[in-house]
């Protein structure tokens, strides 16, 4: 019995002896580590770029460029010292890169692993020169770097402004939130004026209300004069009611037409987020089809600014344009135009027609 307590005894302590050698490891690991991490400078920065090693609008060399004259890394700065957010986000305020993300080895090394955008399209059109990415993302183009991408021209201009660099999405919901807002605002500032209205409506209930008793030692001619006197307040007051009623009216329909120009506003965005959605996927459908991405040369692009998006594109072959009207439903429409070319085109000649319509709805009308 003795004999069995001794061995849990001596089980316990073995068990609590590596425990603490256990944590004593860990520690004096650590102490090591800060030592060597505060006393290791920064040998170098090492950019491993994710899904290949380049892209048309970035590279490596550019990237280390850029993160260096952001300052993040100063000469002699120890691996204690260094800032891995600062590094992440100098690297992602970088036009071309999608993510970012850094880390240090033990040897002094900088790692940053980074994600880089590929566009897919180039808007040239009304001033603006920018990159499309595959997931809506626009960005200006880079002075030393050109990429091998479908050309869009056109009167077509864009929700964004010049030189904006982001999500297209974005601008759409932020501008429908500013919308919101701004209806909002307005219906707030017609409160005041429901008050004013109601106020004025009791003033007249007030005078409308008033009544002349006769006193019993009152002749009929002073309770004559009173009564009149009375009946003149009240269409005074009848006649000031109509006055403020009618400017406070007006001022309620001035704001309710502000709301109803932001509602129209908001209905012009949402139509232009749509297109632009639906001109992403035909910029997509094309870049991921052999067939079309070699076809399509150029987009032809007009709209803006209240006007829906519409859509031509200059093919390879023959010497026509190709009219999608607006973008939607591209699919259907390009399936159509690939049948008629092998159906219709090889048969009656490639330089027969000088325009080829797809817009209306399953119909392919040329000219």
């Amino acid at each position: 019995m003795q004999r069995g307590w001794l061995q849990r005894i001596f089980s316990y302590v073995g068990y609590g002896a590596l425990f603490v050698a256990f944590v004593a490891i860990v520690i004096c690991a650590e102490v090591l580590n800060h030592k060597h991490r505060s006393s290791q400078p920064v040998t170098s920065l090492e950019i491993d770029i994710r899904d290949g090693e380049s892209s048309t609008l970035a590279d490596g060399e550019s990237i280390d460029r850029w993160v260096r004259e952001g300052g993040v890394i100063e000469a002699g700065t120890t691996l204690d010292k260094l800032d891995l957010g600062a590094i992440e986000r100098r690297a992602a305020a970088h036009n071309a890169v999608a993510e970012a993300n850094a880390y240090v080895g033990y040897s002094g090394t900088a790692v940053l692993d980074v994600t880089l955008r590929e566009p897919i399209a180039r808007l040239r059109t009304n001033g603006y020169d920018l990159y499309i990415t595959e997931d809506g993302f626009v960005l200006p183009t880079v002075e030393d770097r050109t990429a091998a991408v479908t050309v869009i021209t056109g009167d077509y201009k864009p929700l964004f402004q010049q030189g904006y660099s982001g999500y297209a999405k974005s601008v759409v919901n932020d501008s429908i939130a500013a919308l919101d807002k701004r209806i909002k605002e307005l219906e707030d500032a017609k409160l005041p004026i429901y008050r004013l209205m109601e106020e004025n409506d009791r003033r007249l209930r007030t005078v409308v209300r008033e009544r002349i008793r006769k006193g019993i030692f009152m002749s009929d001619m002073e309770f004559e004069i009173l009564h009149n006197e009375l009946e003149g307040r009240k269409v005074a007051a009848r006649e000031a009611h109509r006055l403020t009623k009618r400017q406070l009216e007006a001022e309620i329909a001035a704001l309710a037409a502000q709301q109803d120009e932001a509602r129209l506003m908001q209905h012009h965005v949402k139509l232009a987020g749509e297109d632009f959605d639906s001109l992403l996927g035909f910029l997509k459908h094309v870049d991921n089809n052999n067939f079309w991405h070699a076809e399509v040369v150029q987009v032809l692009l007009s709209g803006g600014e209240g006007k829906r998006m519409e859509l031509r594109f200059v093919p390879r072959s023959g010497s026509f344009v190709v009219d999608l009207g607006t973008p939607n439903d591209y699919d259907t429409k390009l399936s159509n135009l690939y049948r008629f070319y092998h159906k219709g085109l090889d048969n009656v000649g490639w330089d027969k027609y000088r325009s080829i319509s797809l817009r209306y709805n399953g119909q392919v009308v040329c000219r």
